[in-house]
């Protein structure tokens, strides 16, 4: 079909064009800091009343923006002017898991119950589980080479192979009809490897596929620390979180008795190009996986995080690694955290969404609303509100 053959011919792009513009490679100090910034942050505030932002994606001058009412797209040469998608006009579904943008900048949404929507720049259209969907609750979304697409739902992982509206084109993997081998049918994240190799971040640890096998791996194995070293900082998040989809679901884990700890539940995932795998768990800190070695280090706030709910990754531009977690956002160069909070103008202390624009713009989504702080493209640091910027490094 033409909607999915013009797809194709974007994915590959989609998939180079992140690594080459924003990457992590920086070598790991054997010890880690925190540093917490005294500095108040000159930022751009949105409020979005009951609107939680869970994913930002920048489109040229257009700003998308996930929420758990629908789908914004932001004007951001103006100062107000947006559109709203939701299920009064083209979704089928108000609560949004992720946007992935393909070639053209155009949005695939993957929705709470309502599959996965997308805008071709002239109309919508809905993909659901008659199409071939394991589930109708879409979590992620990725492009593999020229004809190849993987989705992430609560009921597996799908494998779409050429005609999108063809039944044929789909395949199913499910924790049942690999034997085990994807390590559980909650998908939430999906990586791909320069090597081929695809990794899926589940709610029971983390699978990898090669293309005829399986391997996981989880708690046992080294993902998220131990309980003893994140109790103690763990102890009454759970309520912070009251009313939120990590708060009300997710509800047997293996090897897991306390609720404000889950360490194989991976809530956010991201592959660098030194072939790390950066796993966000929920209380288990954030872990990093050599997938050459197959070994785990894990980081805490013992180690300089100001939380061990890791909500978001992103790889930022000038070479650093960012996180968003339940005590803010975090610039990590490898040896220190450098935190920020609501004390230094963040609207939010929880961090859903972390995005990057050309024009030198870090966009941050939390509970009700959104921030955009501004990087001085000679000192690479965030600018105070006083117009300096902040030089801790």
């Amino acid at each position: 079909m033409k909607k999915f053959r013009i797809l194709l011919t974007f994915s590959l792009i989609t998939v180079l064009l992140p690594c080459l513009a924003h990457s992590f490679d920086k070598p790991l100090s054997s010890r880690t800091q925190g540093v917490t910034s005294p500095d108040i942050l000159k930022t751009d505030e949105f409020s979005l009343n009951t609107r939680n932002v869970k994913v930002i994606r920048q489109a040229g001058k257009a700003l998308w923006i996930g929420t758990a009412n629908g789908v914004l797209r932001y004007d951001t040469t103006t100062a107000n002017k947006y559109d709203v998608f939701d299920n009064q006009n083209v979704l089928l579904s108000n609560g949004i898991f992720g946007i992935v943008l393909d070639g053209n900048d155009n949005p695939w949404i993957m929705t709470y119950g309502g599959g996965l929507s997308h805008f071709d720049g002239e109309s919508w259209f809905n993909i659901n589980t008659p199409h071939g969907l394991c589930d109708s609750f879409v979590y992620d979304l990725k492009f593999d080479g020229d004809n190849t697409l993987w989705i992430a739902t609560w009921s597996g992982v799908n494998r779409v192979r050429g005609d999108l509206f063809a039944r044929d084109s789909w395949e199913a993997f499910t924790k049942k009809n690999t034997n085990g081998g994807l390590i559980d049918d909650w998908v939430y994240d999906i990586e791909m490897g320069q090597d081929g190799r695809v990794w899926f971040g589940t709610e029971s640890g983390v699978s990898v596929y090669n293309g005829s096998q399986w391997k996981s791996w989880n708690h046992a194995n080294g993902l998220g620390a131990d309980i003893e070293l994140v109790q103690q900082d763990n102890r009454g998040s759970m309520s912070q979180f009251k009313g939120t989809h990590h708060a009300t679901h997710a509800e047997d884990i293996p090897n897991v008795k306390n609720a404000d700890y889950r360490p194989n539940y991976v809530v956010s995932m991201l592959l660098d190009p030194k072939g790390r795998l950066w796993v966000g768990t929920w209380g288990g800190g954030l872990s990093v996986f050599d997938t050459r070695t197959e070994t785990f280090r894990n980081f805490t706030v013992q180690d300089g995080l100001p939380g061990n709910y890791i909500l978001s990754i992103e790889a930022g531009p000038y070479g650093n690694l960012w996180i968003g977690s339940n005590g803010g956002l975090s610039r990590f160069d490898g040896e220190t955290f450098l935190n920020y909070s609501k004390t230094n103008g963040l609207i939010g202390q929880f961090v859903f969404s972390i995005e990057f624009a050309d024009d030198h713009s870090l966009w941050m989504g939390s509970h009700g609303g959104m921030n955009r702080f501004k990087f001085d493209p000679k000192s690479h640091e965030l600018i105070k509100i006083d117009g300096t910027t902040d030089e801790h490094r």
